[in-house]
C-alpha cells in the first residue's frame, strides 16, 4: 500500500472515532431531555388516574353530605308535623317528606355506582403505578449513567484530538487539503477500498485500468465517480 493512502487511512481511523464521540457528546443532552419528559410523562399518567380517583371520592363524600342533610331535613320536618293541628300543613309535610326519602333513594344509588366506580379504578391504579415505578428505575438508572459517559466520552475526545496532529504532520498539504474537504462532504468516508471492483464509497463499477493502477501502487488514484482515494486490500 502507498505510503500516503496508509497514513490517510490510519488518520481516517482517528478522524471517524473523533466524529463519533463528538455526535456521541452533542447527543447526550438531548438524551436528559428526552429522559426527563420520559419521567414527566409517567408522572402525569399516574397523577391523571390518581385525580378521576380523587375526583370519585369528593364526590362520594359530597353525596354523604347531601344525604345526611336530607336526613336531618326529614327529621325537622317529622317534628314539624307532630307539633301542627293542621290538616293541610300535615299533608304539605307529608309531600315534603315524601320526596326527601325519594331523593335520598336516589343519592344512595348514585352513592353505590361512585363506589363501584372507584372500586373498578383499583387495578388500574396499581398497574399505573407499577408501570410508573418501572419507568422511573428505567429513566434513573439512564440518567445515572449520563455524567459519566459524557466524562469518558470527554476524555476520550481530547485524545484524538491531541494525537491527531502528528497523524497529519507526515502527509502532503495539497493531499490533506483534499482529504479534510473529502470528509467532510463525503460523511466521514473520504479513503476507500475498491471491493469486487468497486469502489465501497460511491459503489460504482471501476474500469480495469482504474484497479489495475490501483493494485499497482505507483501513484495516488482517485475514484472518477465520487473524488475519493482509492486502496486495493493485499490478497
Amino acid at each position: 500500500m502507498l505510503e500516503p493512502i496508509a497514513q490517510l487511512l490510519i488518520l481516517q481511523n482517528t478522524d471517524q472515532h473523533l466524529r463519533e464521540v463528538t455526535q456521541a457528546l452533542l447527543q447526550l443532552p438531548q438524551e436528559k431531555i428526552s429522559c426527563e419528559k420520559a419521567l414527566r410523562d409517567a408522572d402525569e399518567k399516574l397523577q391523571s388516574i390518581r385525580s378521576s380517583e380523587h375526583q370519585i371520592e369528593r364526590e362520594i363524600k359530597k353525596n354523604e353530605g347531601d344525604i345526611l342533610a336530607k336526613q336531618t331535613q326529614i327529621a325537622r320536618y317529622r317534628i314539624q308535623q307532630m307539633e301542627t293541628r293542621k290538616n293541610e300543613e300535615y299533608a304539605a309535610f307529608n309531600h315534603e317528606i315524601a320526596l326527601g326519602v325519594k331523593a335520598i333513594t336516589a343519592l344512595e344509588e348514585q352513592q353505590l355506582e361512585l363506589m363501584e366506580k372507584c372500586a373498578s379504578l383499583q387495578p388500574e391504579i396499581e398497574r399505573a403505578q407499577e408501570v410508573h415505578a418501572i419507568e422511573h428505575k428505567r429513566v434513573n438508572a439512564i440518567l445515572g449513567t449520563i455524567d459519566g459517559r459524557s466524562e469518558n466520552l470527554l476524555v476520550r475526545q481530547r485524545e484524538l484530538q491531541n494525537v491527531r496532529p502528528t497523524l497529519t504532520l507526515p502527509i502532503d498539504e495539497d493531499i490533506l487539503d483534499r482529504y479534510e474537504r473529502l470528509f467532510k462532504s463525503k460523511n466521514g468516508m473520504a479513503v476507500a477500498a475498491i471491493e469486487h471492483g468497486v469502489c465501497t464509497g460511491c459503489h460504482m463499477q471501476m474500469t480495469t485500468q482504474t484497479i489495475l493502477s490501483a493494485k499497482a501502487e505507483k501513484e495516488i488514484m482517485i475514484c472518477p465517480q465520487c473524488g475519493r482515494f482509492l486502496y486495493t486490500e493485499e490478497d
